[in-house]
């Protein structure tokens, strides 16, 4: 073999390993964000189920409190609804800010992971522009040719 096949074989494993690397990295990402979106739901299901005994709660009280005075009731019932939409919105609040917050670290390891193999492929396209620029011809082909068969169907 000698050493242009060498560099050749050398570089078409390094682009695939890049490809893999990347692939793994958005691949995490997406299972990460699907894990924090289940995680957003369960909390909101969770919230509800909260909210929902608190309703019940103040519905008890009102029924007592109507029994004795029907002005001391309707207070009880605001300030009752009034606690369970702040508890609402303060939990809804926090589910929504972590799952802000574990998107952005998502979406900041996908783009350091892409940058990584951007600064590989131009490492190698300084030390031969021919091998990469086939490279990257073979791989649009590649996709093409994936494309393809996937319209033809």
């Amino acid at each position: 073999m000698t050493d242009t096949d060498r560099n050749i074989a050398e570089a078409t494993r390094a682009a695939r390993d890049a490809a893999d690397r990347a692939a793994d990295t958005v691949g995490d990402t997406a299972e990460d964000i699907a894990d924090t979106m289940s995680r957003a739901a369960r909390d909101a299901g969770d919230t509800a189920d909260d909210a929902k005994e608190q309703v019940a709660s103040a519905v008890n009280d009102v029924i007592d409190s109507a029994r004795t005075t029907a002005a001391d009731a309707a207070e009880t019932i605001a300030a009752k609804a009034k606690d369970a939409a702040d508890t609402v919105s303060a939990q809804a609040k926090d589910a929504a800010d972590a799952a802000a917050a574990q998107a952005k670290e998502a979406l900041a390891n996908a783009k350091s992971a892409a940058d990584d193999g951007v600064s590989y492929v131009q490492a190698r396209y300084r030390e031969n522009p021919v091998l990469v620029i086939g490279v990257a011809v073979a791989a649009l082909v590649a996709v093409g040719v994936v494309v393809r068969s996937i319209f033809r169907r």
